[in-house]
């Protein structure tokens, strides 16, 4: 299920940042990496293009969000045994205090 999620979230990450990259800004370089879409595809489909690539980063950007939080749900609570980790060094550290001053 681990690696399922970690696939889901690299997915998500990797098309979210081409779709962002793909998508039309007054300043930046995203006109310039994707070529200017307006001359490629004239201005009508560069509008749908637009709606298409903002679509796809809201879903996925959505996605992304919700497998981040079933990622941190699913995390091994790493306090509550570190916390009886340290319980048990300390009582073994005890012990070995009490039979090396004996």
């Amino acid at each position: 299920m681990e690696y399922v999620l970690l696939s889901i979230l690299l997915v998500c990450a990797i098309v979210i940042t081409v779709a962002v990259t793909l998508q039309k800004s007054n300043e930046g370089l995203s006109g310039t990496i994707a070529g200017g879409s307006e001359t490629y595809y004239g201005k009508d489909k560069a509008s749908q293009t637009g709606k298409k690539l903002f679509k796809i980063t809201l879903i996925l950007s959505i996605v992304f969000a919700v497998a981040v939080l079933v990622a941190y749900v699913m995390q091994p609570d790493y306090n509550a045994n570190t916390a009886n980790e340290w319980m048990e060094l300390s009582r073994d550290f005890k012990t070995a205090m009490q039979k090396a001053t004996k």
